[in-house]
């Protein structure tokens, strides 16, 4: 689904309605309305000052959030072909905005924008008091109307990686002469970096018909990144070298094929998935450390994604965090508050979570009974914790266990809770247990039997 992103303008202006967050959410968060009239905030860059950075589509404007303030001037406005200039051109204008892994220092900030129809560069700019002064280009590449990609992300080492769609052109995906169909990694000054896969080159994996999401995990320094397919949408690891097979498969190859790498969720209808980050604050509950969240501009979601551990390259568990309700959500970040930041095609968002003294805690292991009666850590089981009130289900909470076994639920209201504990090969476990206010369940030792 092309989106963005493959709305036409004149839905796109349609669109444009004041989009409050009524769906629901886990227990006890909250969202705040921080822009509630943004002109499409495409993309979030929060930095490490508590300030946050969104890049508007359109108009070509890096807006400055400062105390969850709209500054009334922008950072820089850039003059961006837009879909104004070029009918039908859905890939056009200002399209995503990042800070330098160094940004307390150096107070750089990069910018994707497309100042011709038929080109797409990468600028960085300094930023003097929230203002965006010198200028420099590091990057100018071929482009096109609709599915030029252009998110960026930084890897530890501090190179750069962008999205490159395949700008209409389905066959560039698969040609290594072209960057079209790519994800392509330069340093931060533009240049390639010399352990690339091919030399001289800045494709980094190849295949990929557009993409508008890709972060990098914290515990791993992997990248994962979304795929806007014509009918089916994707998340896929990054892989340097790899091929995810576009046009010649989607989704999972049938039959499999070991040239092409599938991905790790495949979403058929599409739902045009956007931005994503994975969770790296401390202010939210400690089963949401460390997992990944996107958005998705057919449903207008927040979906969360667990990985397993410890090698984190498949999924635990999946579910809404912010439900069907939104008009067309874009973009997802974790502000340097710890709180997460969201957009929709009209406003920016920030979700706050339940405050300490009203929630409790409840934490355990689980385990299998070993050949020699001992108890053996089960990592990877998911654990769902169903808040019960009056024998009714009306919150649940999930996480998996961790390579020890190990699972930390915080930020939970007082009351019943069933907790269900599965794992393909074992038999499910369900318990009822009752959290009290001031008094954690931090000692809960689940044991499964494994399945004959």
């Amino acid at each position: 689904m092309s989106c963005l992103i493959g709305i036409s303008l004149l839905a796109l202006l349609s669109l444009l309605v004041t989009t409050e967050a009524s769906a629901q959410l886990p227990f006890g968060f909250q969202v705040e309305t921080v822009v509630p009239d943004a002109a499409i905030p495409v993309s979030l860059a929060p930095v490490p000052d508590g300030r946050v950075f969104y890049a508007e589509l359109l108009t070509g404007s890096i807006r400055v959030l400062k105390d969850g303030v709209l500054q009334p001037q922008p950072f820089v406005t850039l003059q961006a072909a837009t879909s104004f200039d070029v009918a039908g051109a859905r890939g056009l204008g200002l399209l995503s905005v990042t800070a330098d892994p160094d940004f307390s220092t150096n107070r750089f900030l990069y910018a994707v924008y497309t100042p011709t129809p038929d080109e797409i560069v990468v600028s960085r700019f300094r930023d003097d008091e929230g203002i965006g002064v010198d200028e420099v280009e590091i990057l100018r590449q071929p482009g096109d109307g609709k599915h030029n990609g252009g998110r960026i992300v930084f890897l530890p080492d501090k190179t750069l990686l962008m999205t490159r769609g395949d700008t209409g052109f389905q066959d560039l995906a698969q040609d290594a002469e072209v960057v079209q169909g790519s994800i392509i990694r330069v340093n931060a000054d533009g240049s390639i970096p010399a352990d690339n896969p091919m030399a001289d080159s800045p494709v980094y994996a190849a295949g990929i018909r557009n993409s508008f999401g890709i972060a990098v995990h914290p515990i791993t320094g992997e990248a994962i990144f979304s795929e806007n397919g014509r009918n089916d949408d994707e998340i896929n690891l990054l892989k340097a070298g790899g091929n995810y097979g576009w046009p010649l498969c989607v989704g999972n190859c049938e039959p499999p094929n070991a040239m092409f790498i599938d991905p790790i969720v495949t979403f058929t209808p599409s739902i045009c998935p956007t931005g994503m980050d994975f969770y790296s604050g401390d202010t939210f509950p400690e089963q949401y450390r460390n997992d990944l969240f996107f958005t998705d501009c057919n449903t207008g979601r927040v979906q969360r994604i667990k990985l397993v551990p410890p090698s984190y390259d498949r999924v635990g568990l999946m579910e809404d965090f912010v439900g069907e309700g939104l008009i067309g959500t874009l973009d997802v970040k974790t502000g340097a508050d710890g709180n997460l930041y969201y957009t929709t095609f009209d406003a920016v968002f920030r979700l706050v979570p339940p405050s300490g003294n009203e929630t409790v805690e409840f934490a355990g292991m689980v385990a299998r009974v070993d050949a020699e009666g001992g108890e053996e850590a089960v990592a990877g089981a998911t654990v769902v914790l169903k808040q019960r009130i009056e024998g009714v289900t009306v919150f649940k909470h999930k996480t998996l266990t961790d390579e020890i076994g190990r699972y930390h639920f915080t930020g939970l209201q007082e009351g019943e809770y069933k907790v269900v504990t599965k794992k393909r090969g074992f038999q499910k476990r369900k318990t009822l247990v009752q959290i009290v206010l001031g008094e954690p369940l931090t000692d809960e030792v689940t044991l499964l039997d494994e399945l004959p």
